[in-house]
């Protein structure tokens, strides 16, 4: 009895084997499919002629390299539907149709087209949606109607959209009432379960071939024309549903994590290497903007972002964020080498991919760095703002945006569930995943609760943020470029310059050097060294922080108009009135407008800045007061400088019996023998103009500033060729003419 035992178990466990075994063998064909080629083709509204050549270039290059492989590795296209946000819902017909009949007609040697429509989509742009052959929808998206609502419903269109309807197995009365939202459109539902929708005017057809059960209206609710998520997944309109692009690309097994699209597509790279360190502020923008204008210059189409930043400002962080995420005519890649944390781990999130060396973190977003270089906590509003920036980042080029959430805000929850929709394991928030208990199951939590997330490197592949390399090299292998030199561009000349031009001690220097200059400039005649010093120091400091993004053209003419207005203050209208005061106050607004990035101060860090500022320009203008006063009193009698100081003649008195007696000339080559003369004013003294001594023209100051012209003034002091007078006052025994002096002769004789 023993022995046929064994022998029926041995049996047994033989046949368990072999069948495993062939089990095994059968899965191995859908192990194989874990890779599947494919691309994401993001198509933003509106869509042009020039999309269609865009999209028709780089899906050339995949379809017909699919063409001459083997057989089964045909590319997966999935075109990605974004209304955009300047023109949502404006695509030309024509334009549509055409991209549409491309996607349909002319992509034959792709295994399979997707659209995938995570926003709401209305309009002609509706059209290459149809065209695919199956459509993937966010749950919060919607469909239609096609028709923009501007517009009026164009009979002419119902046989091109029909046949497009047709050729791609879509319901043809569907589409047509997508097209014409007027049309009654029924929804009917047969006696075999069937679902279908029907126009009024082919209802008499469909009944003579179909027992109808009920017919209602095909529209909810008023929303006429346009079909929800939920409803497309329910009668097979759309194939699945899918919230972001990581999604998509896990649903359809492709490799690679091709979730965005690529600029390098089916051409030679021509990389270029851009360091990002430091602080983020201002100037990084100005950086930024023209080493990319130059990798666009040198035809570069991937862009290594090299960065190693511990924050910086919120606003600089978010232009330059901006700035990045803009950049789709080039591939972006992230490389922290050290760092990307505070406001700074906005950078990589606007990057298509995101590459950590060993040891490098990203994220644990809790402090700003002003520009003072002081650290400040961020506010509720700040944390709310950085939150929605961080999570459209990553939305936008295919990171899990519920990860970006929680590196900025210390209140989300992150967890890992099981979605059962799709069988992908899913970072989410904890309330989303709770809002749908039958999608979500197996919930894990995946990070520390009240305190920011903070990736490392050794964690970024469990998040889904990209991977990890030891060194450059390494890197380099991972795009294909071993041994192949990259130029490094970093900061420049000019750039270093912006930074220490707008240290905060350097700025307070250059107000002091301008404002100093500019006091001294209106105490001497002419337009001299003083004037230019002055110049030179405000474009100093306006140029600096017009590159680090605080100064902008508003403040620059608003320092020019306050600069214009004190001239005809002090060179036009006498007096000191309505034009002295709003200069001098238009003035200070654009220094002070021009030291933030902020107009008006609304956080707590703001007012902060806002004093230091106006400290700041307390002290220069206190400075420039004392400097002023030490200069008049000291200078004459310092050794090194009274040599560059003019002095005034000797006075030699006259006798007031005989007025026209003049000073010795004896010993003197000047015009020190005017002291006491009276002349005439030919112009306007502002302070400086001319008079008439005699018959002798020449430049005169006046002490106070103006002077009408053709009025009577003394000569009170002569300082070389700088001849100083006062309006004269007629004494009681004279006329009012004052006296004449006559130099028909040579004066100086």
């Amino acid at each position: 009895m023993t022995r046929p035992l064994v022998v029926s178990w041995l049996a047994t466990a033989l046949g368990c084997w072999i069948a495993g075994g062939a089990a095994a063998r059968a899965e191995a064909p859908n192990v194989q499919d874990e890779a599947t080629p494919g691309q994401f083709f993001t198509i933003v509204e509106p869509i042009t002629h020039e999309t269609i050549a865009k999209v028709r270039a780089k899906t050339k290059s995949l379809v017909d390299k699919a063409s001459g492989g083997a057989q089964g590795r045909s590319p997966i296209l999935i075109f990605q539907f974004l209304p955009g946000e300047s023109a949502p819902g404006t695509s030309d017909f024509g334009a549509s149709y055409d991209l549409a009949n491309y996607i349909a007609k002319d992509l034959g040697g792709a295994r399979l087209t997707v659209a995938y429509v995570p926003e709401p989509l209305t309009g002609y742009a509706v059209l290459p949606v149809v065209a695919c052959t199956e459509i993937v929808m966010a749950s919060r998206a919607s469909l239609g109607p096609i028709t923009p609502e501007n517009q009026s419903f164009d009979p002419a269109l119902r046989e091109p959209v029909r046949f497009l309807a047709v050729r791609k197995t879509r319901d043809p009365d569907l589409i047509l009432g997508m097209l014409e939202p007027d049309a009654d459109l029924r929804l009917v539902r047969t006696a075999d379960k069937g679902v279908h929708y029907v126009l009024a005017d082919h209802m008499p057809d469909f009944l003579r071939a179909h027992q109808v059960v009920d017919q209602p209206p095909a529209w909810e609710g008023g929303r006429r024309g346009v079909l929800t998520s939920e409803r497309a997944r329910e009668e097979g309109f759309c194939k699945r549903v899918a919230e972001t692009p990581a999604d998509v690309a896990h649903l359809y097994r492709i490799d690679g994590g091709s979730t965005i699209d690529d600029p390098t597509l089916g051409s030679l790279l021509r990389p270029v290497w851009i360091k990002i360190e430091g602080p983020i502020e201002g100037a990084k923008l100005s950086y930024l903007g023209r080493r990319i204008q130059q990798a666009r210059q040198e035809q570069a189409n991937l862009v290594f972002f090299e960065i190693d930043s511990p924050g910086g400002m919120v606003e600089a962080a978010d232009s330059v964020a901006d700035l990045i995420a803009g950049v789709e005519d080039m591939k972006t890649v992230a490389y922290i080498s050290d760092r990307a944390q505070g406001v700074a781990a906005l950078l990589p999130l606007a990057c298509r991919d995101i590459v950590f060396k060993d040891g490098a973190s990203l994220g644990d977003v809790r402090q700003l760095i002003t520009t003072r270089g002081r650290l400040e906590a961020l506010s509720d509003e700040q944390v709310a703002g950085l939150a929605e920036k961080a999570a459209m980042l990553a939305s936008r080029k295919g990171h899990p945006e519920a990860v970006a959430r929680a590196m900025v805000d210390p209140t989300t929850e992150l967890v890992e569930a099981l979605d059962q929709t799709t069988g992908a394991t899913r970072l989410l928030l904890r309330r989303e995943a709770e809002a749908d208990r039958v999608r979500f199951a197996n919930v894990q939590p995946r990070n520390e609760p009240g305190r920011p997330l903070l990736v490392e490197a050794e964690r970024a592949s469990s998040f889904d943020l990209g991977q990890t390399v030891r060194d450059v090299e390494e890197l380099k292998a991972v795009y294909g470029l071993q041994g192949v030199a990259i130029r490094v561009e970093g900061p420049g000349w000019v750039d270093s310059l912006v930074t220490v031009l707008t240290d905060p001690y350097v700025s307070w220097l250059l107000l002091f050097i301008g404002l100093f200059m500019m006091v001294l400039e209106l105490k001497l005649p002419g337009i001299g060294l003083p004037a230019i010093t002055s110049a030179t120091a405000f474009m100093l400091f306006f140029w600096s922080h017009y590159l680090s993004g605080t100064a902008d053209q508003l403040e620059i003419i608003l320092f020019l108009m306050g600069l214009l207005s004190l001239a005809v203050e002090l060179f036009v209208l006498p007096g000191f009135g309505v034009f002295g005061m709003s200069g001098i106050l238009m003035m200070l607004a654009s220094i002070v407008m021009a030291s933030h990035t902020f107009t008006w101060p609304t956080q707590e860090y703001e007012y902060r800045e806002m004093g230091l500022t106006l400290i700041q320009l307390t002290l220069s203008l206190v400075g420039v007061s004392i400097g002023a006063m030490v200069l008049a009193r000291y200078f004459p009698v310092i050794p090194i400088f009274n040599r560059l100081i003019l002095k005034p003649e000797p006075w030699v008195a006259v006798e007031a019996a005989d007025p026209a007696i003049k000073p010795s000339m004896e010993g003197y080559e000047s015009l020190a023998f005017l002291i006491g003369e009276t002349g005439r004013t030919t112009s306007p003294l502002r302070p400086t103009g001319k008079a008439r001594f005699g018959n002798l023209l020449i430049d005169v100051t006046a002490d106070n500033f103006y002077i009408e012209p053709d009025s009577l003034v003394e000569v009170i002091d002569v300082q070389g060729s700088r001849v100083i007078v006062k309006q004269w006052s007629a004494p009681e025994n004279t006329t009012e003419s004052g006296p004449s002096l006559d130099f028909d002769a040579d004066p100086l004789a």
